[in-house]
């Protein structure tokens, strides 16, 4: 017996190390293979919801859900569309919505009526540094160059003036394109 465990001993001890080093070359792929990669679907996340007020000249007016992003016109359809004697031309179809606006879309004969969102519009030609500050991407530092380039160079004839001077960035240019307006600076508005 002893002469036939010394002629197959190298075929033992091969059975009884091959599952080993099965199982070792297995732990081994997992570990040296990593986690599997995350994988993200944002086809399936909702676009985040905003609401908005539409009045006036509609067809029904109310409160209606847009996708962050939409524009006005989007507003005006959610809202019917207009009637037959809405002035259109009135109203920038073309701005995106933000929550909490009020669409007011005027009736022929009748002029553009300021909206509660158009009313909290900062005059940078009469804004103080903290009113200046309020806006997105205008800190204390920008409000500061604002106002030093209102009295340097004198007041705003457009709110591109603020690209054109330098004073911020585009990026920044584009957040607060919407809450802006120049109105005369002040002491001259009955000039």
């Amino acid at each position: 017996m002893s002469d036939l465990l010394d002629r197959y001993r190298w075929i033992v001890v091969a059975l009884f190390a091959l599952p080993l080093l099965l199982g070792i070359a297995f732990l081994l792929s997992e570990r040296l293979s990593g986690p599997q990669p995350l994988e993200l679907d944002l086809a399936d996340v909702p676009a985040e919801e905003i609401r908005v007020y539409v009045a006036g000249a509609v067809q029904r007016p109310g409160v209606y859900p847009l996708a962050d992003g939409d524009r006005w016109i989007d507003a005006l359809e959610a809202a019917g569309g207009p009637t037959s004697d809405a002035n259109l031309a009135a109203v920038d179809l073309a701005r995106r919505a933000r929550d909490e606006d009020t669409i007011l879309v005027p009736y022929l004969g009748q002029t553009g009526v300021v909206s509660a969102s158009q009313a909290s519009l900062v005059d940078i030609n009469t804004a103080s540094a903290e009113q200046l500050a309020t806006l997105p991407g205008i800190g204390e530092v920008r409000a500061g160059r604002i106002i030093d380039s209102r009295e340097r160079d004198g007041p705003f004839a457009s709110a591109d003036e603020l690209l054109e001077r330098d004073l911020i960035p585009l990026s920044v240019f584009e957040e607060i394109a919407d809450l802006v307006t120049v109105g005369p600076p002040s002491g001259q508005a009955g000039q």
